[in-house]
């Protein structure tokens, strides 16, 4: 008895590539490809400004306590004009670098005592894109990018966010299909292979585990090595295997 029923499991398996793949292909096929936007918040020692960024400064000179509150924006040039300083350029710098590179602009103006605090009060609209879409930077410069694979809805090369994980890129592309084997996800950097456990970081909540995605990473997801679609694609794959077993192996 115990030959005949492996004989069957042995005929599920191998019919379970070709039932849930087809299934799963017509799926994925009818997902457009289209442009995604971040909301996500800005870490300001990794966020590069760029064209579209609104900024905000205040400055209080002199024993007068005369104070001047500034909206900046940064124009598609990278640059901002700060009245009686002139024009600056921000493109690819950091909060941190912006503010100290305007503190030494305005005291090669106001030679009074003053205090100056600068912040960033409305990021521009983060664009990540998939590969064949309408390709736009994110600012003027080097563009980097992250390429998701496998089993996620939406696969393909996604620009670079410097500081987001693992579990952000999974999100823009889809999140994982009903058929992804999250538990042995890979991500391949610079020849090197690792593996992690994706399951555990998105249903378990274990963010130890989440790793930080850095430019020209390949993360990979793979199947299920056993899936059915529904009850009625496994019932199915039963009542064929046992057919099959009725033919051949009887």
């Amino acid at each position: 008895m115990i030959k005949p029923i492996a004989h069957v499991l042995l005929l599920i398996l191998a019919l379970n590539f070709a039932v849930p793949a087809f299934a799963q292909s017509q799926s994925i096929a009818s997902v457009p490809a289209s442009d995604y936007f971040v909301g996500d918040s800005i870490v300001e020692k990794d966020y590069k400004l760029g064209p579209g960024d609104q900024l905000e400064a205040n400055l209080i000179v002199g024993n007068n306590a005369l104070a001047l509150d500034y909206d900046l924006n940064v124009g598609p040039d990278g640059k901002i004009f700060f009245p009686k300083v002139g024009e600056i350029d921000l493109l690819g710098k950091i909060i941190p670098e912006a503010k100290k590179l305007i503190d030494e602009r305005i005291k090669e103006i106001y030679k009074e005592e003053y205090t100056f605090s600068f912040r960033l009060v409305k990021p521009r609209q983060i664009q990540i894109y998939l590969t064949g879409s309408e390709d736009k930077p994110l600012y003027i410069g080097e563009k980097k990018f992250v390429s998701v694979y496998g089993e996620v809805p939406r696969s393909g090369r996604f620009e670079y966010l410097p500081g987001k994980r693992f579990t952000d890129y999974i999100s823009y592309a889809g999140g994982p299909t009903p058929r992804a084997n999250l538990s042995v996800a890979t991500i391949t950097r610079q020849n090197r292979k690792y593996y992690i456990n994706g399951s555990d970081v998105i249903f378990n909540g274990n963010t130890s585990k989440d790793m930080v995605i850095e430019p020209g990473d390949v993360i990979n997801i793979p199947a299920q090595f056993i899936y059915f679609t529904d009850l009625g694609s496994f019932a199915t794959t039963v009542f064929t295997a046992l057919a099959l077993y009725n033919t051949f192996v009887k």
